[in-house]
């Protein structure tokens, strides 16, 4: 059971459309099966013979407090350069997976009650709670909906750490109603595209989000680069838009110092023609400029090319010889690190080691661009290991054993190769098959960490790899011996496409009914 809580400003616009048929009539038998008084029949609107609902009655009963208490129901308009703040009108949903049984408005109602007392909006036999109604329109979840505002003292309420409680509430009851089990709060989650994203997404026909999109081309940007400066150029040459921020007192006998970072999405614009920015803070906790800087230092630059010195911009040229090596170095450190995970290592050394093998499949799918068109290895298996490779509480793993830092090193290394080329097949399918082992590993070291929900995000994100290496290997099996294919694509370099290729498909509207009944939260 997922739960997403959000809050506004019009109680009125939220019942309407939890009451209403939806944006593709999915709401079907909308009804109010709990409420704050315990008689949810009492504000269950009629319904006019066109089959719309008078909702003034249910609307007026929520909002009463607020109303004589004089809070405003209508978002202010924010003074120049403030923020609004966060409105009365709390809502959540709860969400139960695809393969668990549809529960009953009666035990739906139980839940809600429950969440409403842990939350402290509405404690069990507290006269002055919050005024709340749980609606229902799907077999799969229900919506709450109250106005923080309490009903005898009128006083304004502000749930504590609300998201945490809503939590617990869910991994309780999945225990309780025998449903999928869910991870527990534990900070290390990003935050997935909101509805009005993925309507946009919709509109634009483009397959993901701006903010789905921009996280995968940071990542991979932070795996070509080794600082600020490079990692500003990586994006831009993957087509992101990028605004450097600077310190306003210069170091001295420097210039000023970069210290933040923003990105947007090329044609992602809002309603007064201006780019939607998001900083690496807002995509990811572990992209935030800082935490980016503390992933470069964890491991030295990667070993001097074949007969020269280290090379400090990504947009060097490759040798052939050097090609090879980076394949041949990645392949070896990806088996000696799922050699160390299958000896037993459980401890912080297996968290470096997971966060190190994310880094290794944005560089494997930086490269296997060319074999891999429907983007298993950068997009499904990456989101997936992603959420399984983060460290519960934490930004980034404690420490680094040196085995996480061979492996950051390779990933750096095979990173600078940027394509195998077109027809490097064989090498590809190395490249993956190696990487697909490692995360089998990592897949039963969540198993033995007991974090589940990490172990199956693992679990798929090897089936993705196992997909695209079997796929590689039969095109090797056309096109001939991997290194010859190696020597043919020297100084070949990927277009945009070759990363970001997933914008430029239409998004259907089953892909997107797909994510909204998964969840948008990750």
């Amino acid at each position: 059971m997922i739960a997403k809580v959000s809050r506004g400003w019009r109680v009125e616009g939220l019942v309407r459309y939890l009451m209403g048929p939806g944006r593709f009539n999915e709401h079907t038998g909308q009804r109010v099966v709990a409420s704050w008084d315990g008689a949810p029949e009492k504000y269950q609107p009629a319904q006019d013979v066109a089959g719309g609902w008078d909702l003034r009655g249910l609307v007026d009963a929520v909002s009463a407090p607020a109303v004589a208490a004089g809070v405003g129901l209508r978002e202010p308009r924010a003074e120049a350069g403030g923020r609004v703040r966060r409105g009365p009108v709390w809502h959540c949903s709860l969400r139960n997976a695809p393969g668990d049984p549809v529960l009953s408005d009666a035990q739906w109602a139980q839940v809600v009650e429950d969440l409403m007392d842990r939350t402290g909006i509405a404690a069990r036999g507290e006269l002055d709670g919050c005024r709340w109604v749980a609606i229902r329109h799907a077999d799969d979840h229900v919506h709450v909906a109250a106005v923080l505002v309490r009903q005898e003292s009128g006083k304004r309420v502000h749930p504590f750490r609300d998201f945490v409680r809503a939590r617990e509430t869910c991994r309780d009851w999945e225990r309780k109603l025998g449903l999928a089990p869910t991870a527990a709060a534990d900070r290390s989650s990003v935050t997935g595209p909101t509805q009005a994203e993925q309507e946009k997404a919709l509109r634009r026909g483009v397959e993901e989000t701006s903010r789905e999109w921009l996280r995968r081309m940071s990542r991979v940007a932070a795996v070509q680069a080794r600082d600020p400066e490079g990692f500003v150029a990586a994006l831009k040459d993957l087509g992101v838009l990028v605004r450097a921020r600077s310190s306003e007192v210069p170091a001295a006998g420097q210039g000023a110092a970069m210290v933040g970072y923003s990105v947007a999405a090329p044609g992602d614009l809002t309603a007064a023609g201006q780019p939607v920015w998001f900083s690496g803070r807002t995509l990811a906790r572990d992209l935030s400029l800082p935490n980016l800087e503390r992933r470069w230092s964890s491991a030295p630059p990667p070993a001097p090319v074949v007969g020269g010195a280290p090379r400090r911009t990504y947009r060097a040229s490759v040798s052939p010889q050097e090609r090879v090596a980076a394949i041949d170095d990645a392949v070896s450190s990806m088996e000696h690190a799922t050699a160390t995970l299958a000896s037993g290592e459980t401890g912080v050394g297996a968290d470096g080691i997971a966060h190190a093998a994310g880094d290794m499949l944005c560089a494997v799918g930086v490269v296997t661009g060319c074999q891999d068109p429907d983007g298993r290895v950068r997009r499904e298996a990456g989101n997936d290991l992603d959420r399984a490779a983060r460290v519960p509480e934490q930004v980034l793993p404690a420490r680094w054993s040196p085995v996480a830092q061979v492996l950051r090193q390779s990933a750096w290394r095979l990173a600078s190769v940027r394509t195998v080329g077109r027809h490097g097949e064989g090498d590809g399918a190395r490249l993956v098959l190696a990487l697909a082992r490692l995360v089998a590993e990592i897949a039963a070291l969540r198993e033995t960490q007991s974090r589940l929900a990490q172990a199956r995000a693992a679990h798929r994100s090897c089936g993705a790899l196992q997909a695209s290496a079997r796929s590689s290997a039969a095109r090797a099996a056309v096109s001939g011996p991997a290194r010859g294919g190696v020597a043919r694509s020297v100084g070949q370099r990927p277009p945009v496409s070759a990363t970001g290729s997933a914008r430029s498909s239409g998004l259907h509207e089953s892909t997107y009914r797909e994510k909204q009944r998964r969840g948008r939260g990750r």
